[in-house]
């Protein structure tokens, strides 16, 4: 985007020194703003804050985090399942049935016998199963490694869009300083210039009307000036919504930034760097890929499944037996039982209510769906990186002419306010003049970052933003201004 200076331009051994004041309160003003520019926040400062406290980058964190996940997730099923499992039974029966017993006298007798049995039994079983063949399944886990590289994608094309919000977010607070001071100097000039034409009214060289419209151009100053400065609370606003704290003073954008054209300046060039390198774009791709996956394992939901399984079964149980009347054949219940088994088992689905070929359609329009995305995508940017390149080579231009037009329109101000003081032109004139000379000093400011933030964008649609950008523009920036004793800059 712009070639770094070294840091040696920012040097705070290179600033004027503070000259000490004789009297104690410019003495405690002048330490307080030392005091302001030793904790003034640079751009890598607000953007390790932001790092560590932006909601939106943590919130991509723990989304692909748990996406991740998605890959082991449908992996799973392809792989040996074990389970063991432990019973233990404790029951109590009661039960009462007819018999017929031989009475001394040789004659049978029907009678009622009563048992109460009660059991203790425990066991423990063990299996282990194994997925040969089930085709859902595999291309279910192709489907989960394509998403698990969206994920990625995602959380690379968010960190990106950190470092724009970061930038931009950082430069809308300096765009609204710099749009208050430049509104402050106007009231002051205004209030300047109505104090001049006041005088000049009294001594009868103007009519009454200049006073008119000094005053007239004072006041609408004043509610430029309020403006901007609720634009400064906002702007620090927004950027603590990054941060999570309220911002000092900033590191503010030198004069020695020089804006230039985007290398390689080749439009096509960029737009076959979003082609290849825009994470957004790769991960509508990824996510085009897991649909496809994921249709393709819906239609194999017909198709057979082979399982092998082997168990094995363990079981003792003790306990006694009470009968009334008694007999010689209660044996207690206790026992002990082995199972051991293998199995090789064939699945083959015939109908489930429709849910298969349900899931099947609804599958193959999320892969139409994911498709008509990616290709939306894919024109959406290449018309920005194309759109993004236009404006940045057009924004070069813009601030070189915006720079040049504070040049002009103080000449057009001095040469005005010498007519004016002949009597070749009026106030109108003078204050028209003025106006044009604040408004090419915004417009100047705010083409510089434009230029910046536009820069930043081309860089994230090529998937070439990174950290080193900021440590880029760190290079440029320079501590703020210490406040007068007056509180002005």
């Amino acid at each position: 985007m712009v070639d770094s200076p070294s840091r040696n331009d920012s040097d705070p051994d290179a600033m004027p020194a503070l000259h000490r004041p004789l009297q104690f309160l410019a003495l405690a003003v002048t330490t307080s703003a030392f005091s302001a520019v030793a904790f003034a926040d640079t751009l890598v400062d607000i953007y390790e804050l932001a790092l560590e406290n932006d909601a939106q980058l943590k919130a991509q964190v723990a989304q692909y985090n748990a996406d991740i996940e998605l890959e082991k997730l449908a992996l799973a099923p392809l792989l040996p399942q074990a389970r063991a499992g432990y019973s233990y039974t404790d029951s109590e029966n009661d039960s009462t049935r007819p018999n017929v017993r031989v009475t001394p006298e040789g004659t049978l007798d029907q009678i009622d016998v009563t048992s109460e049995t009660s059991t203790e039994t425990d066991g423990y079983d063990v299996s282990l199963s194994q997925t040969l063949f089930d085709l859902s399944a595999w291309f279910g886990w192709k489907a989960g490694k394509e998403t698990s590289l969206q994920a990625e994608a995602n959380l690379s094309a968010a960190q990106q869009d950190l470092i724009v919000r970061v930038v931009q977010s950082y430069f809308g607070v300096l765009r609204a300083q710099d749009n208050l001071r430049a509104s402050q100097a106007q009231e002051r000039a205004f209030e300047r210039q109505l104090e001049q034409t006041r005088q000049r009214f009294e001594v009868g060289l103007i009519a009454i009307t200049d006073v008119y419209e000094a005053e007239a151009a004072r006041d609408l100053a004043q509610v430029t000036r309020i403006v901007d400065e609720n634009n400064v609370a906002v702007a620090k606003e927004n950027l603590s919504v990054l941060t999570g704290q309220t911002p000092g003073a900033l590191f503010v954008l030198g004069e020695t930034f020089d804006p230039k054209p985007p290398e390689p300046a080749e439009r096509a060039a960029w737009v076959d760097f979003a082609m290849s390198n825009n994470y957004r774009l790769a991960a509508s791709r990824f996510a085009e890929e897991a649909a496809r996956q994921t249709a393709t394992s819906s239609r194999m939901g017909h198709a057979p499944t082979v399982t092998a399984t082997y168990r094995y079964q363990d079981t003792e149980t003790t306990g006694s037996i009470r009968q009334s009347p008694e007999s010689l054949f209660n044996f207690p219940p206790d026992s002990e039982q082995t199972n051991e088994s293998w199995q090789i088992r064939f699945d083959l689905p015939l109908s489930a209510g429709g849910a298969i070929s349900a899931n099947r359609r609804r599958a193959a329009e999320q892969f139409n769906a994911a498709r008509e995305t990616r290709i939306n995508l894919t024109r959406t940017t290449v018309t920005q990186a194309r759109s993004l390149h236009m404006t940045v080579m057009s924004d070069v231009s813009r601030v070189m002419a915006r720079k040049q037009s504070i040049v002009s329109s103080q000449s057009a101000l001095d040469a005005t306010q010498a007519g004016y003081e002949v009597g070749t032109r009026n106030i109108v004139d003078v204050l028209n003049a003025q106006n044009n000379l604040f408004a090419a000093q915004r417009d100047y400011a705010n083409s510089r970052y434009d230029f910046i933030i536009n820069s930043l964008r081309l860089k994230e649609v090529a998937g070439t933003l990174s950290p080193e950008d900021i440590a880029r523009l760190e290079g440029f920036l320079l501590p703020p201004p210490a406040p007068t004793v007056s509180g002005s800059e």
